[in-house]
Parts: C-alpha cells; sequence; structure tokens
C-alpha cells in the first residue's frame, strides 16, 4: 500500500512519487487555492502540500481536506518537493520537505475527538484523560514510555533466555 513512512522520508527524496498512509494531525486552510494538512504515521510526521496551480482536481481534493477530523486515516500520494527557504522547520526531521498531494483518499474517517492529545498546553485534567485513555496513550510521550518498556523487557526476557 506504502512506499515509504513518514519517518522514512528527507531532503533526499526530493522529486520522488511516493504514497503514504497516516493519521491528520491538523489542518491548515490558508485561502481558496492552498491547504496544508500534518500527517503522522508511527514513525514520524509530514506536511502535506494541496495547491490548485499544482494539483489536478483541486476543487474536488480540498472538500475532501476541509472535511477530514484530526486522527482521520488517509492514504496519500505525490511528489516531495523541498519547502521555500523560508518556511524550513528545523525542528522536525521532515522540516525541509513536504508531499506535494496528487491523490488522497479517506480511508476511516475519524468523528471530532474530546480533546486533542498532541498540544501538550490544553490537555484537560487527569480525570477526563482517564475516561478517554485511548486518546491519553496516543501522546508521544506516553508512546515513547511504551515503546521503552517493550524493549527493556524483550531486553530481559533475551538475556534470561540466554542464561
Amino acid at each position: 500500500m506504502r512506499t515509504h513512512t513518514c519517518g522514512d522520508l528527507n531532503s533526499g527524496h526530493v522529486d520522488q512519487q511516493v504514497r503514504l498512509c497516516g493519521w491528520v494531525k491538523n489542518i491548515r486552510v490558508l485561502s481558496e487555492t492552498l491547504v496544508f494538512v500534518h500527517l503522522r504515521d508511527a514513525y514520524g510526521s509530514l506536511q502535506l502540500l494541496a495547491e490548485h496551480s499544482r494539483m489536478p482536481q483541486f476543487a474536488e481534493h480540498k472538500r475532501v481536506l476541509e472535511q477530514l477530523n484530526p486522527d482521520t486515516l488517509v492514504d496519500v500520494s505525490g511528489t516531495i518537493v523541498r519547502r521555500p527557504e523560508n518556511m524550513t522547520n528545523d525542528a522536525e526531521k521532515t522540516g525541509q520537505i513536504e508531499l506535494l498531494v496528487d491523490r488522497i483518499k479517506v480511508l476511516n474517517h475519524a468523528e471530532p475527538l474530546p480533546f486533542s492529545p498532541y498540544i501538550k498546553s490544553k490537555l484537560p485534567n487527569e480525570e477526563v484523560r482517564l475516561a478517554h485513555r485511548y486518546l491519553d496513550l496516543r501522546r508521544p510521550e506516553l508512546q515513547y514510555n511504551i515503546r521503552l518498556r517493550s524493549k527493556t523487557t524483550s531486553a530481559i526476557r533475551q538475556f534470561m533466555d540466554d542464561n
């Protein structure tokens, strides 16, 4: 289905056709001709660019993009392009590039979330987060902890098996 993960991509992939699957993190409709979508998967994130002058059937795709909620699962394909010099984001591994979208398909539409697990400053109190534990577990800090615990447990089990 996909050719790469978001975390695989870098400036060495410029001008390559790729196909990605991931969850929508946020959507920014800047004008009638320009839409940005932040896409994430388990390995990283990447900015998608839908631009009227460079995208066939832009009106149809814009309608789809405007209806996306955070955590909607999408399948996108397009060409990796270099971001303009003054619009790079050095804080992200993929901050030098973006995907110029040719096609987007919604695989699973998500209902609006009770809170966004990605904006640390806007997290609700612990009671609300526990009631929606499935969302709280999507926070990057908790994902890191879960993966670290898994690797630690695997290392201990491997050591015990070997000795």
